[in-house]
């Protein structure tokens, strides 16, 4: 049987600047130069995170601008997260033997992992995985890539990362709903944890992982690096594409794990924003609160993409969950990544 990893450590961090959506809202119609109608309902009070006020991150921005701000944002995020998850996990940094980075808002090369090794005390000729273009579905693929390094060096273990700071790709010229949309749906983020091979007496366990591409889904989600910086793509129909592939998708990945989907006792999803949640929550009939911890980690620190899952993990956590539960992310291609892990109280 393959193996299975421990989270032995985790971590999430959010840069210190807070502002409801009301208030995004607002910093969006003096952006466009006109008033806003006004948001209907609790939504204008769910909280956001971002690295930068309102007032600078409705700028524009050159390219150039654009990576000397991730940068500068994302070290300090990606070091706080890694350094947390270590001390957690009781693991010395010299015993990590692959370090995955993720990050999909900002483009840098050498890639911020580089950066981190020798700041956090890795060994100098630790494995590196960068990644980039899995977008919100890297923090799972991430998890999964961790898993498969363990399987075949148990003895080591592995330090992974997720740091976003999508605020910073907002473009003031671009009027489209896309762009709108994204602006009230992401904030910034980051989270990280140590894996270490075979089962643990408490915490998380990851058993199993995997990814379903689906290619007609390609064009409804992603970014793309024009003049000016990251421009989003972020389609209304995703939703109906989600609901339409994922059950299939989930039921093929669990019966290659020998667990069926009634067997789950938990369900985390990416926090996508309330219609992807709502598209995951129909495609699998789940009863009404099975995806309560989405919903309330969306509610308080919106999506901040690849980093978006460690929060939802964390709180599940927290708030005493047991049992079997399955990991949902969603990214470009798209790309449905899945991991079905285990949690011991």
């Amino acid at each position: 049987m393959l193996g299975h990893a421990q989270i032995a450590g985790m971590a999430t961090a959010v840069p210190p600047i807070t502002a409801t959506v009301d208030e995004v809202w607002d910093a969006l119609g003096r952006a466009r130069g006109r008033r806003m109608p006004k948001l209907q309902g609790a939504e204008g009070a769910r909280t956001r995170y971002f690295a930068e006020p309102l007032t600078s991150l409705m700028e524009r921005r050159t390219q150039s601008q654009q990576t000397d701000a991730y940068l500068e944002h994302a070290r300090g995020l990606a070091r706080r997260v890694c350094c947390t998850a270590l001390e957690r996990s009781g693991i010395a940094p010299g015993d990590i033997g692959l370090v995955i980075g993720v990050s999909c808002t900002g483009v840098v090369l050498p890639s911020l992992d580089a950066e981190l090794i020798p700041l956090i005390g890795l060994r100098p000729d630790v494995a590196r995985l960068p990644i980039t273009e899995l977008g919100c579905g890297g923090g799972v693929a991430s998890l999964a890539r961790g898993l498969d390094y363990l399987r075949a060096y148990p003895q080591r273990s592995v330090l992974l990362f997720a740091v976003e700071i999508p605020s910073l790709t907002f473009q003031p010229d671009d009027h489209s709903v896309d762009n709108l949309v994204a602006a009230m749906v992401f904030a910034d983020g980051a989270g990280a944890v140590v894996l270490r091979g075979g089962d643990g007496p408490r915490g998380w366990t990851l058993e199993h992982a995997g990814t379903v591409l689906v290619p007609e889904g390609a064009r409804h989600l992603g970014y793309e690096l024009r003049d000016g910086g990251l421009r989003v793509i972020l389609s209304r129909e995703l939703p109906d594409v989600v609901a339409k592939h994922l059950r299939g998708a989930v039921e093929t990945f669990l019966e290659e794990a020998g667990v069926g989907l009634s067997e789950l006792d938990g369900v985390a999803a990416h926090p996508g924003g309330p219609r992807i949640v709502d598209a995951i929550e129909r495609a699998l009939d789940l009863h009404a609160d099975a995806l309560a911890t989405s919903r309330s980690v969306f509610a308080g620190n919106g999506n901040a993409s690849s980093a978006g899952i460690f929060f939802v993990l964390e709180e599940m956590q927290r708030c005493g969950a047991q049992g079997r539960v399955l990991a949902i992310a969603l990214g470009p291609g798209l790309s449905i990544e899945l991991a079905l892990m285990r949690l011991t109280a």
